[in-house]
């Protein structure tokens, strides 16, 4: 199989790419982003440019699989660009239409989304819910339209899997997410604390490998099989966590983005503070999924480097 990774130099193309190259079933990898991928082997090849930049589509048209990734995830990357709801949404929307378009219905497309497409629930939500971003939430906003895209080119035959992940850890995940955990602090909220889930970078990889050689389509989550709140992902990595006020966290969130050029847009901090919980059955029923990190502590283990930690509490 020839595959085409767009964002391949992005945090999961750092993971994902090694395992390509070393699957016999694999004979070659087209990896594009605006960035250099700094990475040799034989069976890779390399393209730096614009995802909307007409040279991806004709690299489509020669391969078996796309696993599709670009994405403006942190805006700040934009740099002074990085308040430019214009721009983030023409490469975000613009580069997944650009795609979809010069895409032949015979090439496999695996589309990375997320679980903040659906914005809020204390209830663990199957792939049949509706879409609902958390208002205001840029990025939950362009993965919905993303997939609106994709699910378009699907009707029209394209063969097209969109999995859904929830927030991903692991040594290579977002900087911002690694440093929120990092630091002991969380917004306090009214109880009961609002549940989240994570999953592992690595397990994140192995569900796009399965879903390249699967005729699965619609879509899928991806998700660790128990539940917790950011406050007791704190409680888990941290003998002593403070709490502040939501407001307090907004506003440095907003101040660091806004004067320092530094961290997500600060919609970010409002999904880490609403539930939502997702069901991956149907990533085990259909893709054969089983997580190497099934629960939230194994991936905050694994993710910080811990070996030995106290037993995080669990809202289910």
């Amino acid at each position: 199989m020839r595959v085409l990774i767009t964002g391949a130099a992005g945090c999961l193309g750092q993971v994902l790419i090694p395992r390509l190259l070393a699957d016999a079933r694999v004979s070659a990898v087209i990896a594009h982003d605006q960035r250099p991928l700094r990475l040799d082997h034989q069976k890779l090849r390399t393209l730096v440019g614009d995802i909307r930049d007409p040279a991806v589509g004709r690299a489509a048209r020669g391969v078996d699989a796309v696993v599709h990734m670009a994405f403006v995830v942190i805006e700040s990357g934009l740099g002074r660009e990085r308040r430019n709801r214009t721009l983030a949404r023409e490469i975000n929307v613009g580069g997944t239409q650009a795609l979809v378009d010069a895409l032949d219905p015979k090439t496999r497309l695996v589309h990375l989304s997320s679980a903040s497409v659906y914005g809020t629930s204390r209830e663990p939500l199957t792939e049949a819910a509706e879409m609902k971003p958390l208002p205001g939430f840029r990025y939950a906003e362009d993965k919905v339209r993303a997939e609106e895209l994709v699910m378009a080119a699907a009707k029209d035959g394209l063969s097209a899997l969109r999995l859904r992940p929830h927030i991903i850890l692991g040594s290579y995940a977002q900087p911002f997410l690694r440093g929120a955990l990092r630091l002991p602090v969380y917004a306090r909220l009214p109880p009961p604390a609002p549940p989240l889930q994570v999953v592992h970078e690595q397990d994140v990889a192995a569900a796009i490998l399965a879903a390249l050689f699967s005729e699965a389509t619609g879509a899928i989550h991806l998700a660790c099989e128990d539940q917790m709140s950011f406050e007791a992902m704190q409680r888990h990595l941290h003998r002593h966590a403070f709490a502040v006020s939501p407001r307090a966290a907004q506003r440095a969130a907003r101040f660091a983005f806004r004067y320092l050029g530094i961290g997500p847009d600060p919609s970010w901090s409002a999904g880490l503070d609403c539930p939502l919980v997702l069901d991956s059955a149907r990533a085990r029923a259909v893709l054969g999924w089983r997580p190497r990190f099934p629960r939230i502590a194994d991936v905050l283990n694994d993710t910080f480097g811990r070996t030995e930690m106290r037993p995080g509490p669990s809202e289910r």
